[in-house]
């Protein structure tokens, strides 16, 4: 999933960095590190969480002939609900500087990197929590298991649509082999993360509900 340089056409990488720009621009408005000033013991928790995620990112499997067919979990769902997704996409963005700097990708396909593991994950995580918190009853079960658990799956298996997308339009990879080498093996994917996305938040919101900004105990314990 993380795409090195001169894999992806020129046309590509630079409207990825448009579309970045955009996103960058609107995350900076927003300064979600605002809150992490507010809060220091919270930003040493967004710390440690992310150094988990650098973690997961880093150890991937792939095969060195297919390069940017490689596999690794995500861990977006799990800082999209429990820092909001505004600190969720800046914290991914970190890793992927971090992952990036330790040679994963490649710094001209950054943009590129960004809006596929970084983007689409949050808005998809973000995507299913407002559904289930709009349409579904306020309570823990509910929460554990459809936002963070199904969320986390849901969110592995979209990331797959759209990066399968991207390689196929893009003429980097037919689909033959993009199915045969890459995309069959996204199932084996999303139960681990549907299984660490819900085994964390059910932790958290046990133990340490304050760390969670997307788990409210008025709504979801008291029933309010």
């Amino acid at each position: 999933m993380d795409l090195p340089d001169g894999l992806i056409p020129t046309s590509w990488v630079l409207g990825s960095h448009l579309l970045f720009a955009f996103l960058l621009a609107g995350l900076v408005r927003m300064a979600p590190w605002r809150n992490l000033a507010a809060r220091p013991d919270l930003a040493l928790v967004f710390a440690g969480f992310l150094a988990g995620v650098v973690f997961l990112w880093t150890a991937r499997a792939g095969i060195p002939q297919n390069p940017g067919l490689n596999l690794h979990l995500l861990g977006a769902t799990i800082l999209t609900l429990a820092f909001g997704w505004p600190l969720a996409l800046m914290g991914l963005i970190i890793v992927l500087l971090i992952t990036t700097f330790l040679g994963n990708s490649g710094w001209e396909t950054f943009s590129l990197n960004a809006l596929l593991l970084a983007g689409i994950p949050v808005l998809v995580a973000a995507g299913v929590h407002q559904f289930v918190h709009r349409r579904l009853p306020n309570h823990p079960f509910v929460y554990i298991f459809v936002s963070a658990f199904l969320g986390g799956a849901l969110t592995m298996a979209v990331l797959a649509a759209v990066s399968g997308a991207v390689l196929s339009l893009s003429g980097t990879y037919g689909m033959e082999a993009l199915v045969r080498e890459y995309l069959r093996y996204f199932p084996l994917l999303m139960f681990p993360e549907a299984f660490l996305t819900g085994g964390i938040l059910a932790i958290l919101v046990v133990y340490r509900p304050e760390w969670v900004v997307t788990f409210d105990d008025e709504a979801y314990l008291k029933g309010k």
